[in-house]
């Protein structure tokens, strides 16, 4: 048999692992820059859970087909990949990049392994791939140093930039010029699609953007959804896995087309999609700007998993030291072939163990030698293991957040689930308002005039959701019910609306004054498709609007579910300290729930 041949090559960079683990770990986008080829993907499900990974690709006229097995990493120390291949003049090829702390930077260990199938697998290894490899990533490691010392503006070289139609580009940029009233943000934006690599214009979050540009992510968001409205942009609605948190089905541009359950191959899950958590809205360059192939390098990368710190590989059997971090409050363990994930709380306060990867669970039993954690495989099946942050990225615009808000309502109307769909809201903050008194007042104004002030109290709410980020779901007669992705704009916009409405009525004579009911409540719900506007409903919803009916005016009725969290309490406390704690049983409801009544005038 062949001799299996063994490769390394150092490189060092002045800079910490921390700066240098981001740009190298994006293996996708470094596979690009390297000139490899586009490889298709398939899955298998697997027995015991998960999915086989089975990869081809064409390289110089002959296809190649392999295995893939699960990246190994552990942030920001290494990765690695092993690939086997069922014909060809290679059984197998493993490798991956150690990152090595030295006193002046970081010390990159470039390696790999090639196990030969024959003579002609041998020296292809020895005489072409190896020595390719090397002067390729050592090409692209100078262009790295140049871009972390800020004297190039693309993180990798050779990325492909496919060519801009510029009249259809000009055109659309007037356009939205013209939608904006200004020209510095739109100015930006064309030049950044004009110039960028194709990967970066396929998956574009709005506030990752923002943060590239120094910019407000509201304002960042409102140029691209012009955008989108005058053709230099395209929606992309993806249902993020609550496993590996991508998508692999086909990204739709209508929220219509979404549906309920989602299914991922690679974890092989079915999964809930959640209108605030893992329906993502990610926008692309129009194809009449810039034509892109939506082509994949490299599928499972540590890169593309940010929440995934430590991935390992156990064989059937196979004991492994772990390095488990010190605080681990907001961490769990997840592996496909194991059902119940673990919290990361389990293990706070000890300082060794042994973790087992049974079918059902982890399960935690001291360590043979103190002070030192290891991970154990029984089954007679390899086990994935993955130790990930359990929050979501906050770069991720939800589904929620974007539909919430009175900007997007307002520009994309028909933007709404499919009839007769419901998807799940994890959490929503509703803001329901009423007027006191209302009917009394077009009894003494007259019809016209009392319209006129209740328009204008519309007018004053409208501002006070919109500038917080909220948006109105309808109007009932004089009330309102508005949503939120987030308790504390939900409460500033409260806050703004009766401050506004007690400057508007210092204006008029007492029985034309308006008095303003409100209530505000969070918790779970369901968005539908209510005469072809997006609603909601649930025990949520009706909880909210019947605190409203219990504000006497002048006053805002909030939850336990609003006036417990730490977030609210920090910020308004000014407020809710002068909050009156009541109970009631609201219509409909058979226990009596906690409210609390805030003075807001």
């Amino acid at each position: 048999m062949p001799e299996v041949i063994n490769h390394e090559t150092f490189f060092d960079l002045p800079f910490p692992r921390s700066v240098v683990w981001p740009v190298f770990s994006q293996t996708d986008w470094l596979n690009r820059s390297l000139g490899l080829p586009v490889v298709i993907y398939k899955t298998e499900p697997l027995e015991e859970g998960g999915s086989a990974v089975f990869a081809s690709a064409k390289m110089s006229g002959m296809e190649l087909r392999w295995r893939e097995w699960p990246f190994e990493w552990n942030e920001p120390e290494f990765y690695r990949v092993r690939r086997e291949f069922p014909a060809g003049p290679l059984r197998e090829i493993s490798g991956g990049v150690d990152f090595l702390e030295t006193p002046d930077g970081t010390r990159l260990r470039v390696h790999s392994q090639f196990f030969p199938r024959n003579v002609i697998g041998n020296w292809l290894a020895k005489i072409i791939i190896a020595p390719k490899a090397g002067r390729d990533m050592a090409r692209t490691v100078a262009h790295v140093k140049k871009f972390l010392h800020g004297k190039e503006r693309r993180s990798l070289p050779e990325l492909p930039v496919s060519p801009t139609n510029e009249i259809v580009l000009r055109e659309c940029a007037e356009n939205l010029r013209r939608a904006v009233g200004e020209a510095r943000g739109v100015e930006r934006l064309t030049e950044w699609l004009r110039s960028v690599p194709d990967v970066e214009l396929t998956h574009i979050r709005p506030k990752v953007l923002a943060r590239l540009w120094n910019a407000d992510t509201w304002e960042t968001l409102r140029l691209m959804l012009l955008g989108t409205q005058n053709g230099l942009l395209q929606f992309r609605w993806e249902v993020l896995c609550p496993g590996c948190r991508s998508t692999r089905a086909s990204r739709t541009t209508r929220l219509a087309d979404l549906k309920r359950e989602a299914h991922c191959d690679v974890c092989d899950i079915r999964f809930d999609a959640e209108f605030d958590k893992s329906v993502e809205l990610k926008f692309a360059v129009h194809p009449s700007v810039r034509k892109i192939p939506d082509q994949t390098f490299c599928l499972a990368g540590p890169g593309g998993k940010p929440h995934v710190l430590r991935q390992l590989l156990l064989k059937p059997g196979e004991t492994r030291h772990w390095k488990w971090p010190g605080n681990s409050a907001d961490l769990r363990l997840r592996s496909p072939q194991v059902k119940q994930p673990s919290s990361g709380e389990e293990t706070i306060g000890r300082a060794d163990g042994l973790i087992e990867c049974s079918p059902e669970g982890f399960h935690y039993r001291p360590a043979p030698t103190q002070n030192v954690w290891l991970i154990s495989n029984p089954n007679q099946f390899p086990v994935q293991v993955s130790l990930e942050k359990i929050a979501w990225s906050d770069d991720i615009l939800t589904a929620a957040a974007v539909t919430n808000w009175q900007v997007f309502r307002d520009l994309f109307a028909a933007e709404v689930v499919a009839p007769g769909e419901q998807i799940t809201v994890g959490e929503q903050s509703l803001l329901f308002t009423d007027l006191r008194g209302s009917t009394a007042m077009y009894h003494d104004l007259g019809d016209a005039r009392a319209y006129a002030q209740v328009r204008n109290h519309f007018g004053i709410l409208s501002d006070a959701i919109c500038m917080n980020h909220g948006g109105i779901v309808k109007t009932i007669g004089d009330a309102v019910m508005a949503a939120f992705s987030n308790p504390c704009d939900a409460f500033a916009a409260a806050e703004k609306m009766f401050a506004d409405i007690g400057k508007a009525n210092r204006k008029l004579p007492e029985r034309q004054q308006l008095v303003l009911k409100a209530g505000l409540h969070a918790g779970p719900c369901l968005a539908v498709n209510a005469n072809d506007r997006l609603d909601y409903f649930g025990t949520t919803v009706n909880l909210a609007a019947r605190l409203a009916d219990y504000s006497r005016g002048g006053e805002l009725m909030i939850s336990d579910e609003i006036f417990l969290r730490a977030e609210v309490r920090r910020r308004f406390d000014h407020k809710l300290s002068s909050a009156e704690l009541n109970q009631f049983v609201p219509r409909g409801f058979a226990q009596p729930v906690n409210i609390w009544l805030v003075p807001m005038n």
